[in-house]
């Protein structure tokens, strides 16, 4: 094997072995940690830039400015802040429903020549986690829900002259879900209805990067929307021997699907000077995809489906970066991010709210070849009532925050 087939076994490896486990910061559930660089300025002017070889989770078409193999790695950590209060239950108090994760992600980018560029990632675009434990009072809508997506992302760039590339990708993306609702007994809860499954489905994104004068630089992408049937098994404490059914326990096999969205993003990079530059990305997320939940069981027992209707959403974002020194670069940023829930049709399932994101950020360099990126962010939520689906108000979302602490490395060839 030689030496850039070494390297894209080894990180390929590492990709596989880091499927991330992560309650969404984004609206809907939505995942943007792909970089601590990126986290720094928050985000904003990611379709424009190419820091490292995270370039390839926002705009293959980056690549192009990558002029020697590179690898990045990413971890960040998430401490969500939600709380949520059952309006109409017995249990009124507000409780927290999201754990603290870890989100990583893996990269490699190699030039081929002066024109094309290939490039390979591990990254996520999607997941939650929320867990309301067995003494709330709306265990029937929302016990334990997590989704997981690993996004095995490889990617090809061409540039065409000095001022324009374009780049194009597939995508292999692999999803878990597990979602649980119960009922409150006296030693506990009773499983309603739980399911675990999971499935592999593709995607492709693709991105235009245009040098449009010596100053300003315009990044154009679009990753497609992902259709996933998770297959599993489905059992209940409570459904037993139901018409049709039978059996001391409701066990079975199913399926559900589930339409991860499309997303699309225009950013712009400026440079006002030679060290300091600006930002900004309009990212639409295309969630009006995903209308309902819907089981289909192997036992033909009916499940009512849980219907979504979620909209389209943008998310604002500007940034600046500073060239303090050779050695270090300083970042800062701002975003408001939409939610594409309506009141009626917000759950306890997925406490959503609009949010705004204060980040800062940096990179020290260790040596020519060796960089360190750190970044953190708090995202403030606010609060919104619960409606399920009624005319009037059955839970309220205390307040919906985050802490993000990123730490990215990167080494140059």
């Amino acid at each position: 094997m030689n030496r850039n087939g070494l390297k894209a076994f080894t990180l390929s490896a590492l990709c596989a072995a880091m499927l991330p486990v992560m309650q969404a910061n984004a609206a809907g559930y939505q995942v943007s940690e792909h970089s601590a660089a990126g986290l720094g300025r928050a985000f904003a002017g990611e379709a424009a830039m190419a820091d490292d070889a995270s370039v390839v989770a926002r705009n293959p078409a980056g690549m192009s400015m990558i002029d020697s193999t590179t690898i990045t790695l990413v971890g960040s950590y998430v401490v969500p802040g939600i709380h949520v209060e059952d309006a109409s239950g017995s249990n009124s108090g507000s409780k927290k429903v999201a754990g603290e994760a870890f989100v990583p992600a893996a990269y490699m980018v190699m030039p081929i020549n002066d024109q094309i560029a290939v490039g390979f990632g591990g990254f996520t675009n999607f997941g939650f986690g929320t867990d309301y434990g067995s003494s709330f009072s709306r265990l029937d809508k929302a016990d334990k829900s997590e989704v997981t997506s690993m996004n095995f992302n490889t990617s090809i760039s061409y540039k065409f002259n000095e001022d324009l590339s374009f780049g194009f990708g597939v995508n292999a993306v692999h999803t878990e879900a597990e979602l649980t609702s119960s009922t409150p007994v006296a030693a506990g809860s009773q499983t309603l209805m739980a399911m675990k499954g999971d499935d592999w489905s593709w995607g492709w994104n693709v991105g235009a990067l245009w040098q449009a004068t010596d100053a300003t630089r315009v990044g154009l992408s679009y990753r497609s929307e992902v259709k996933n049937t998770l297959e599993g098994k489905v059992k209940s404490d409570v459904f037993n021997g139901a018409p049709g059914v039978g059996g001391a326990n409701w066990n079975t096999k199913g399926k559900v699907d589930l339409t991860l969205p499309a997303i699309a993003e225009l950013s712009i990079n400026h440079d006002l000077t030679d060290t300091v530059s600006l930002q900004a990305s309009i990212q639409r997320t295309f969630w009006s995809s995903f209308k309902r939940i819907e089981f289909d069981l192997a036992n033909g027992a009916n499940i009512p489906s849980v219907e979504e209707h979620w909209n389209d959403v943008n998310r604002y974002s500007v940034g600046a970066t500073w060239n303090y020194s050779n050695a270090l670069t300083l970042r800062a940023g701002i975003a408001r991010d939409e939610s594409p829930v309506d009141d009626y049709y917000r759950t306890f399932r997925i406490p959503d709210t609009n949010r705004m994101w204060y980040t800062v950020g940096g990179t020290y360099a260790l040596s020519d070849n060796n960089t360190v990126d750190f970044a953190y962010g708090y995202i403030n939520g606010g609060s919104e009532d619960i409606y399920e689906h009624n005319d009037a108000p059955v839970g309220k979302i205390k307040n919906s925050d985050a802490h993000i602490f990123s730490l990215q490395y990167n080494y140059r060839f």
